[in-house]
């Protein structure tokens, strides 16, 4: 394959997971939050190139698919990895839905919360939003980057 998005690829997989290992280190809050807010913006970025990857592969070079509609557009709705990522896309937990519900909640003002009234409440509160922690965020990158080897190797030339 000689187009250079798979290396571009990898190199923005590779630096959201060094966003995400500096992120453990760490002292300050501000400076966790940036390095993982960071690893996040490079996951976008990934799965952009991703699919521009895939686009390559089935040679609409010029074209660049935002989302996974306008990769089904660009080269047909039934090649494998459309269906494959349509099918990541509906299943709890993979690193494509991972992956839209960070940049979902990340592209959102934070809700604020309330303050307590009284003294003796107690309150519980459960977020609803994706798993930020920094394993599961390595866990997402390292996913995409599987993904990626395979379409890779699915279609080298030999």
């Amino acid at each position: 394959m000689a187009s250079q998005w798979p290396s571009f690829t990898r190199q923005k997989l590779f630096l959201a997971s060094t966003l995400f290992r500096l992120a453990e280190q760490q002292e300050h809050a501000v400076e966790r939050e940036a390095s993982i807010q960071g690893g996040i913006a490079l996951l976008a970025e990934s799965r952009q190139a991703l699919l521009r990857v895939i686009a390559d592969i089935y040679q609409a070079r010029q074209q660049a698919p935002q989302s996974l509609d306008a990769l089904a557009d660009s080269i047909g709705g039934d090649r494998a990895e459309v269906e494959e990522l349509r099918r990541l896309s509906m299943e709890p937990g993979s690193w494509w839905q991972q992956t839209e519900q960070l940049l979902s909640e990340q592209q959102r003002p934070t809700e604020r919360k309330a303050p307590t009234e009284q003294e003796n409440m107690i309150a519980i509160s459960s977020q609803n939003g994706p798993d930020r922690a920094l394993p599961a965020l390595q866990e997402t990158a390292a996913g995409m980057k599987t993904y990626l080897e395979m379409v890779v190797e699915r279609h080298d030339e030999w």
